[in-house]
C-alpha cells in the first residue's frame, strides 16, 4: 500500500470480528535529502521525503489535537534525527515528536511556559554540539529566554537580556563566521536597520549594527546560497515587486549584495532545505492559489534551476524542512529549522505578511495560507 494511508484491515482466524492495525510507514527511499512536513488543521501531520528536486514518497506522521500546532524542528532528542516540536495554544505546553525513517518513534512533554513568552527560533546557543536550543521572547518586555534541550528534556534555562519591542526577529544562524555557533538577526520594523547579536554559551557575547534596508523588502529565509561553508546567508524579497535578493553575511558583516531575480507574489516562499542533494541550501516556493511547489536551486549566489515539485491540496500547510539526514551541524540544523514557512516576525524571516510582535509565531497562519482570500 502506498501513500500515507497505512492501514490493514485483518479477520481474526478464530471468528469474524474485524479489527485493524497500523504497520510501520516503509523508510525513505534512497536519494532523499530532505523532508517537508505538512499539517491539516484536523491535526493530521504528513511527510514528504525529497530529493533531487522531487517528491519521492509521502507517509502520514500522526494525527495531533488541533490545540497543538507548529513550534519547530530541530534535532532535539540528540540521537541525529530531525525532531518535531510542537505547543498547545491554550496551555502553553511543549510537545517533542522524534521522527525517524519516516515514523513518529517517541513523544515527551518538554513541559510548560507561560503565552506571554513566545517561540522567537531555534539553534545551538549553548554551544553543544547537535544540540537544538529554543529561543523564546516576553512580547510584554522583550525580554530573551534560552532553553538547552537534549534528550527530550529541557536541561538549562538562561536569561539573555532584553531588547526594544521596536526590534523583531529576523532570524538565526552562524553570522559571524563561527563555526557551530548559532547568532541572532533583529531587525528595526520602522526603520529596517540590522542589529546582529553573537550567541555563545547562552550569552550575547556582541552586538554589532548591519546597516538599514527598506522596509519594502522583507527577510524571506536564511541558507548557504553562497556555497562558502558555514556562512549562513540571508535571502530578501520586495513585497511590491516579488523581487528576490541575496547578502552574503559573514564576520558579521554583509559582504556582497546579489539579485536573484523576480517571482509573482502569488508565489511564496516556504522553506529552504537540500532538495538537489547532501549539503545545498534550496529555496520551496508555494502557490498560494493552486497548492503546487516549485524548487528553485541555488549555488554561487544565482538560481541555477527552477524544477515544479507537484501540487499537495491547500488544506495541507508546510510545517517545515529539514535535512535527511540530518548533518549534525547546529548552525546548519537551526538555519533548515528557521527557514520555515509561516514564521513571521519571530523565526524564518519576516515573510511578506509580516507577524506583529506579540503574536506566537506558533499560532501564525503560514505564508503558505492565501493571503487575500
Amino acid at each position: 500500500m502506498t501513500g500515507p494511508d497505512r492501514t490493514i484491515w485483518f479477520t481474526e482466524l478464530t471468528g469474524n470480528n474485524i479489527g485493524e492495525i497500523t504497520v510501520p510507514n516503509p523508510a525513505p527511499p534512497a536519494g532523499t535529502t530532505a523532508d517537508m512536513i505538512l499539517r491539516r488543521a484536523d491535526g493530521t501531520y504528513l511527510i514528504y521525503d525529497l530529493g533531487n528536486n522531487a517528491i519521492l514518497a509521502s507517509a502520514q506522521l500522526a494525527q495531533v489535537g488541533t490545540d497543538f500546532q507548529f513550534a519547530g524542528l530541530g534535532d532535539f532528542n540528540g540521537a541525529d534525527t530531525t525532531d518535531m516540536l510542537l505547543r498547545n495554544g491554550n496551555t502553553g505546553a511543549f510537545q517533542v515528536y522524534d521522527i525517524g525513517n519516516n515514523n513518529v518513534t517517541n513523544s515527551a512533554s518538554l513541559g510548560a511556559v507561560g503565552l506571554d513568552w513566545r517561540v522567537a527560533g531555534f539553534g545551538g546557543f549553548s554551544g553543544n554540539p547537535g544540540e537544538t536550543d529554543m529561543m523564546l521572547r516576553n512580547t510584554n518586555t522583550g525580554a530573551f529566554q534560552v532553553y538547552d534541550i537534549s534528550n527530550n528534556m529541557i536541561t538549562n534555562s538562561v536569561s539573555v537580556g532584553t531588547v526594544g519591542t521596536n526590534f523583531v526577529v529576523a532570524g538565526f544562524g552562524d553570522f559571524s563566521s563561527n563555526p557551530g555557533e548559532s547568532d541572532m538577526l533583529m531587525r528595526n520594523s520602522s526603520t529596517g536597520a540590522f542589529e546582529l547579536y553573537d550567541i555563545s554559551n547562552n550569552t550575547i557575547t556582541n552586538a554589532v549594527a548591519m546597516g538599514a534596508v527598506g522596509t519594502n523588502w522583507r527577510v524571506a529565509a536564511f541558507g548557504d546560497f553562497s556555497g562558502n561553508e558555514n556562512e549562513t546567508d540571508m535571502l530578501m524579497r520586495n513585497t511590491n515587486t516579488g523581487q528576490f535578493e541575496l547578502y552574503d553575511l559573514a564576520n558579521n558583516q554583509i559582504m556582497a549584495v546579489f539579485s536573484l531575480g523576480t517571482v509573482g507574489l502569488d508565489w511564496q516562499v516556504a522553506g529552504v532545505g537540500p532538495l538537489n542533494g547532501p549539503g545545498t541550501s534550496d529555496m520551496v516556493l508555494r502557490n498560494v492559489n493552486t497548492g503546487a511547489f516549485e524548487v528553485y536551486d541555488i549555488g554561487n549566489n544565482m538560481i541555477t534551476s527552477a524544477t515544479s515539485l507537484g501540487t499537495v491540496g491547500l488544506d495541507f500547510q508546510v510545517g517545515g524542512i529539514a535535512a535527511d539526514p540530518p548533518t549534525g551541524n547546529s548552525s546548519q540544523a537551526a538555519q533548515l529549522a528557521q527557514a520555515m514557512a509561516g514564521f513571521g516576525g519571530g523565526g524564518a524571516g519576516e515573510g511578506l505578511n509580516t507577524a506583529p510582535f506579540g503574536a506566537d509565531t506558533s499560532q501564525q497562519p503560514l505564508l503558505t495560507t492565501p493571503q487575500h482570500a
